[in-house]
């Protein structure tokens, strides 16, 4: 379990970081385009997506480096359900103490962050939320293939 731990924190956090990148630069274009101001709900929408494709992709990662190697597809093995579990698990922990990491450096100190995640608590929530979501999709198709 403490393997599959820090497999799944060095990964998680750099998809998490690639994530943030790409939704800071997203979210630059969004700030000098004239469509920032037709719609709020588009820097929910970027970080809802970039959050989906991170867990997605961080749980299918780690579950690869976790699992024993094979001929198929750790997602396809007879204990592919044990794995995503493992990393599942081990995802929410280290996503909760990200949330509380942040609560305490800037949410709680009345730090205005306009749409970027860390720094603002609304698209950060959001962006969790759609981590796990993309978590709990990939933990979906963990079975093993009916021989």
């Amino acid at each position: 379990m403490v393997r599959t731990f820090l497999v799944t924190l060095i990964v998680l956090l750099g998809w998490l970081v690639a994530a943030d990148v790409a939704g800071v630069g997203a979210c630059l274009i969004l700030d000098i385009a004239p469509l920032r101001h037709g719609s709020g709900g588009i820097s929910y929408a970027i970080w809802f997506a970039l959050g989906v494709f991170a867990g997605f992709l961080a749980f299918g990662t780690a579950g690869a480096f976790v699992s024993p190697a094979g001929d198929e597809t750790w997602m396809e093995r007879p204990g592919a359900r044990a794995i995503g579990n493992r990393v599942l698990v081990s995802s929410l922990v280290i996503l909760l103490a990200l949330c509380a990491f942040f609560y305490w450096l800037y949410w709680s100190r009345g730090v205005a962050g306009d749409y970027f995640v860390p720094d603002s608590a609304p698209h950060t929530a959001t962006f969790v939320i759609a981590v796990v979501t993309g978590m709990l999709f990939g933990r979906s198709l963990t079975a093993p293939k009916s021989r």
